[in-house]
């Protein structure tokens, strides 16, 4: 990828709940230089969160304020792959994915722009995976969906056993079960309506299903 694109990391959905703290986590802990954009839909509001995340923090290592704003809708395939190309890596937090992901994801497999979601919909996964994964590893462009609660708990959590069981047991890890004892905090407006979106798509799969018998 090449070097000389203006930003390292385009936060799209910067305005979401995620996306929020997203921009702030960048703030505070990316590398001095670093070069973020905050994206999405509204020009207000985007600015807004970059207003109060500036006058929120001090001592952060990239300056909310001087961060730029970029803004264009998720429907509109010729406008994303213009922002896109300006960033070496997109970090969206805009669901739900299934109803506002899909151009995205091709905008940055034809601009070359790495990606990375928080996205939980399985079936939007294997749809985008199916489309786009030739032309991906083709242009060397880095797909990774699922990085949020929904996956990365549970990774993370295999993984330290498997450390745990090849240094402290002298074994391999054979198998892992697990589950989700207690949570603390809330659900965000955007887990909602991922949630009542996936219910709606899977209804429609399983009514074509039916009529197909």
């Amino acid at each position: 990828m090449s070097d000389n694109r203006k930003y390292d990391i385009l936060v799209w959905g910067a305005t979401s709940f995620t996306g929020t703290r997203l921009v702030e986590y960048l703030a505070l802990n990316s590398p001095p230089g670093t070069r973020v954009a905050l994206g999405g839909r509204n020009k207000g509001k985007l600015e807004g969160v970059k207003q109060s995340l500036a006058a929120k923090l001090s001592n952060v290592a990239i300056d909310v304020g001087a961060m730029d704003i970029v803004v264009g809708d998720s429907a509109d395939l010729e406008r994303l792959c213009e922002i896109v190309a300006q960033t070496k890596v997109v970090a969206s937090t805009v669901g739900p994915y299934t109803a506002y992901g899909s151009e995205l994801v091709r905008a940055c497999v034809a601009k070359g722009a790495d990606y990375c979601d928080i996205t939980g919909e399985f079936p939007w996964v294997k749809k985008m995976h199916r489309e786009l994964n030739d032309e991906a590893v083709h242009k060397n462009v880095h797909i990774a969906s699922m990085c949020g609660f929904d996956c990365i708990p549970a990774d993370l959590g295999c993984f330290m056993l498997a450390q745990y069981a090849r240094d402290e047991l002298n074994q391999p890890l054979q198998h892992v079960k697990g589950s989700i004892v207690g949570i603390r905090g809330g659900v965000s407006g955007g887990t909602l309506a991922t949630l009542v979106n996936q219910i709606s798509v899977e209804k429609k799969l399983l009514w074509r299903k039916l009529k197909s018998m």
